[in-house]
């Protein structure tokens, strides 16, 4: 639901209408997944409780998703434990309920929910830490698990040894080196996605774990680690680390990272290229630490010839010896998007004409912030030629998305 007209809490319509949305959903027969969503000023503490209520004596929902952020009131008292505890049918949750909205009496004791995958979110400028304090502890058993906050590492994978999927930000150096150095010797998780939320968390000893685990692991298939936007620099060691992991492992399929723009980025590219299992990549370039005293015009100038002259070579390089990939995306904000050299413009074509009779290729993006004139106006110079060559020589395969933003 989004910003419907509800009327107030006090019109005996609008309760009367609560208690039959409530036994509609109880008695459902045919319904398996259920998902709420609500953004806006109105009050629907109501309307939600009596969603809750309605899928906790459910027999056949085996997923329910609630994200809202409204005003209080907060729920009634006892409306989640009751879920957790009398539902015997779900097995995927995903809650986005701020601290603001629920009890402050808020006990979870029970658990008997049959659930493989929990997720919490966290809404803009709203806390979930009271949700994830009192739900996570009684929980056991995930396959899947997706946080919005730190949680210690050793704590979930003692509770949850069979995950497969988790999502976890990082905000100091030991929980990276935690999580890393258990996943060393796990066999079990396929998928990790981490956001660092502190620059606190680059150390070389956080690379140091990171660069074991991705050596020693050869069963993670998916690994997105990102920062966030507060976070302005990003030291070399850390692509060091990374390319040196990368070199050893041999499972990966799908890699997000961000990591520094300097001139270590064609070993790093290098290294891709000779990654066949790898078939989805995306790179968010990111000031390098060493730029931590340059304003941002300053860095602007030291970073986009490194993209022209030295990213986007590389990549070309890539594509044409990696005969397996299918999506690739490049982001770099922190470059002058009116530069252009006459250089550039070559190299930028080649990298187009790499593109389009690439043989797997489905997808790519160039993300710089807004389209960048040289980006744009070469790639409109010669589609057509590009298009008449892909069709002539791969007539079979779909034309290459390409995206400039």
């Amino acid at each position: 639901m989004v910003q419907p007209i509800i009327p107030t809490v006090d019109n005996t319509y609008y309760t009367d209408k609560c208690t039959e949305l409530e036994k509609c959903i109880e008695m459902n027969s045919t319904l398996q997944e259920m998902k709420i969503e609500y953004g806006g000023e109105n009050e629907v503490t109501s309307t939600i409780s009596s969603v809750i209520r309605g899928v906790t004596r459910n027999k056949t929902i085996t997923s329910l998703t609630i994200h809202v952020n409204a005003p209080p009131p907060p729920l009634p008292d006892r409306v989640i434990e009751q879920l957790l505890k009398d539902n015997n049918t779900l097995q995927a949750l995903s809650l986005n309920i701020p601290d603001k909205l629920l009890p402050s009496s808020l006990n979870i004791v029970e658990v008997n929910t049959p659930l493989t995958a929990l997720e919490i979110r966290r809404g803009w400028r709203s806390s979930s830490k009271l949700m994830t304090s009192s739900l996570l502890p009684h929980i056991k058993g995930l396959h899947c698990l997706i946080l919005p906050d730190p949680y210690p590492p050793h704590l979930l994978f003692l509770s949850h040894p069979s995950l497969h999927t988790l999502t976890l930000p990082l905000d100091t150096a030991e929980s990276a080196i935690e999580l890393f150095t258990i996943l060393q010797t796990n066999t079990t998780l396929k998928a990790l996605s981490v956001e660092i939320k502190e620059e606190r968390v680059y150390t070389s000893s956080m690379g140091t774990s990171l660069q074991d685990m991705l050596t020693q692991n050869q069963t993670l298939k998916y690994l997105e680690i990102n920062d966030v936007r507060d976070i302005k620099n990003i030291p070399s060691s850390f692509l060091s680390f990374l390319t040196t992991g990368l070199r050893h492992n041999t499972s990966l399929q799908q890699l997000s990272v961000s990591i520094p723009l300097n001139e270590e980025i064609r070993t790093f590219i290098n290294v891709i290229s000779q990654k066949n299992n790898l078939t989805e990549l995306k790179v968010n370039f990111r000031p390098d630490q060493s730029y931590s005293n340059c304003s941002e015009e300053e860095k602007k100038q030291i970073m986009t010839p490194l993209f022209y002259e030295q990213v986007l070579p590389a990549v070309t390089n890539m594509l044409q010896s990696h005969t397996t990939i299918r999506l690739l995306r490049i982001k770099c904000w922190d470059i002058n998007k009116e530069s252009s050299q006459p250089n550039w413009i070559e190299l930028v074509q080649q990298l187009y004409e790499t593109i389009f009779i690439h043989p797997s290729l489905e997808s790519i993006e160039i993300n710089t912030g807004y389209i960048t004139p040289l980006l744009r106006d070469t790639l409109k110079d010669q589609k057509k030629t590009l298009i008449d060559r892909h069709r002539k020589e791969q007539p079979h395969k779909p034309l290459p998305i390409v995206k400039i933003d």
